[in-house]
């Protein structure tokens, strides 16, 4: 079973280009765009390892 990462990432062009390489790599990939979604799919997702943008709409990264 492939290890669950959840890829907080609000510019797309960077969300697109890191799950193609964890894709690639063999990882699930589920992603979130802001701090708001990325608290909510850590809980319903349950990922191994989270990824998170810093600088985030709604709730930041910090």
């Amino acid at each position: 079973m492939p290890v669950k990462i959840l890829l907080v990432e609000d510019n797309e062009m960077n969300r697109d280009m890191l799950s193609r390489r964890l894709l690639r790599n063999g990882f699930e990939v589920v992603m979130a765009v802001d701090g708001q979604q990325a608290v909510d799919m850590a809980a319903s997702e349950k990922p191994a390892v989270i990824l998170m943008d810093m600088s985030l709409p709604v709730i930041d990264g910090w």
